[in-house]
C-alpha cells in the first residue's frame, strides 16, 4: 500500500495538547472581557462569559483525555500517563470553572450572600413587662 503512512501518535497526542492549551486560554480570555466589571460598571455579557467558562472546561478535560486514549490505543506508555496526569488536572481546573460558568449562566443558582447580623447591645423593654433585661 503505497502513499499511505499511518501519522505518529506522539505528534497527534502533542496537536491535541497543545491545542486544548491554546484553546483554553483563548476561552479564558474571552470570558474575562464578558465577566469582567470596575466598581461603577457591570460586566459586559455575564451569561455570554458563563458559557466560554463551560466550554473552556470541557476543552480542558476532553483535550488530554483523548490524548490519553490514542497513546492507550498505540501502546506509548510514557506519553499516555502524562497525558493522564494531564487529564487530572484538567478535570480539577474544568471541575471549578464549570461551577463558575454554571453560577454565571444561571443554571445554577448563586449562593445568596451572607448578612452579618449583630446581637443587640442593649435591653429594649417590652409592653406589659418590667424593667428588668432577660439574661441579666
Amino acid at each position: 500500500m503505497r502513499g499511505t503512512r499511518e501519522r505518529d501518535p506522539a505528534a497527534w497526542m502533542t496537536g491535541l495538547l497543545v491545542g486544548g492549551g491554546v484553546g483554553g486560554a483563548v476561552l479564558s480570555l474571552l470570558a474575562l472581557r464578558d465577566l469582567f466589571s470596575f466598581a461603577d460598571t457591570e460586566p459586559a455579557n455575564p451569561v455570554r462569559g458563563g458559557w466560554f467558562l463551560l466550554a473552556c472546561a470541557v476543552l480542558l478535560v476532553a483535550a488530554p483525555l483523548t490524548a490519553t486514549g490514542i497513546g492507550v490505543r498505540h501502546q506509548r506508555k510514557i506519553y499516555a500517563t502524562v497525558c493522564a496526569v494531564l487529564s487530572l488536572a484538567g478535570l480539577v481546573a474544568g471541575g471549578l470553572i464549570a461551577l463558575s460558568g454554571l453560577r454565571e449562566t444561571g443554571l445554577v443558582e448563586k449562593p445568596a450572600p451572607v448578612v452579618a447580623t449583630t446581637p443587640a447591645r442593649h435591653c429594649v423593654e417590652l409592653s406589659g413587662g418590667d424593667t428588668r433585661c432577660p439574661g441579666g
